[in-house]
């Protein structure tokens, strides 16, 4: 059963998020560049807890310092490797909009019919690369594959991201219903869902505020320690609670049994599902979902 019909059914349902095989762009830490070798690696460890999600999902790298094998590419392989369903997604800010229609095409022609659409966080100017944005919208984005999935006769779902604290401006609800408006299927939330003492009753209450809380997937992220915390608060910008800094002084171990905590939370109240970020780290999925 595909995670559309799923979804469609009230399946609670568990995408894991996983990044594509990547190497370093600085030639003296890694002068050689073993592509065959770091595909089979990838493999081998999604194929340790490919049987705890419904779907893969492949993230992409905003890196400078870091090359990497596209996510189409490598949601192909896994594909091919594993038979999962697999999603790649594709962000606006490294391709124009023929390249974007070619790569989403190329998807639905490899039997990828789930895709992830996202607007992609802008490179700086010492990052060495340039921002297209050739769309004006992620939503116009989205209805242009909608489009074109429906002329190529295949029932795409089609999934795009949506911040769940932006949901109480007027701006932040506008996004998520543009998206939707235009075709998506389901949104991906950010900032992670992270702790059932705070973070789980409001984002919850903003999503059924919005009527949203059957569209959108929680997002569930392995912190590592209160440093680690911290450092997501800084570059991201997330507003995670303080409850969560205690439970970080109590260890790891303790942050994933707080996040697989928060997982049963929302089974429990029939939300329609997760998905797992793993930082590059697919075994961390075992101790958050198992």
């Amino acid at each position: 059963m595909r995670l559309r019909e799923k979804m469609e059914r009230g399946v609670f349902v568990r995408l894991i998020e996983v990044f594509p095989p990547n190497f370093s762009a600085d030639a003296s830490k890694e002068p050689l560049i073993g592509i065959k070798q770091k595909l089979r690696d990838m493999v081998t460890r999604v194929q340790k807890i490919e049987s705890l999600a419904d779907a893969i999902l492949v993230a992409d790298m905003k890196d400078p310092a870091r090359l990497q094998l596209s996510s189409v590419y490598t949601a192909a392989a896994l594909k091919d490797e594993l038979g999962v369903e697999v999603i790649p997604v594709i962000p606006m800010r490294d391709m124009n909009s023929k390249a974007i229609r070619a790569a989403f095409l190329t998807c639905l022609s490899l039997g990828l019919e789930s895709v992830s659409l996202v607007w992609g966080d802008r490179f700086g100017e010492r990052d060495g690369a340039k921002n297209v944005y050739d769309y004006g919208s992620l939503a116009e984005a989205v209805s242009d594959a909608r489009s074109l999935a429906d002329r190529a006769d295949v029932p795409a779902t089609l999934l795009a991201p949506v911040d769940i604290s932006a949901l109480s401006t007027p701006r932040g609800a506008r996004l998520a219903e543009s998206r939707l408006d235009s075709g998506a299927d389901c949104l991906l939330a950010q900032p992670p869902t992270s702790d059932n003492s705070r973070t789980l009753d409001r984002h919850v209450s903003l999503l059924r505020e919005k009527r949203l809380e059957r569209k959108v997937l929680h997002n569930i992220f392995p912190f590592r320690n209160r440093e680690d915390i911290d450092a997501c608060r800084a570059r991201f910008g997330w507003d995670l609670p303080k409850e969560l800094d205690l439970i970080a002084e109590r260890g790891e171990s303790s942050l994933l049994r707080e996040a697989r905590g928060v997982v049963d939370a929302l089974e429990q109240r029939k939300l329609p599902g997760v998905y797992v970020s793993t930082r590059g780290k697919p075994e961390l999925a075992r101790f958050i979902l198992d």
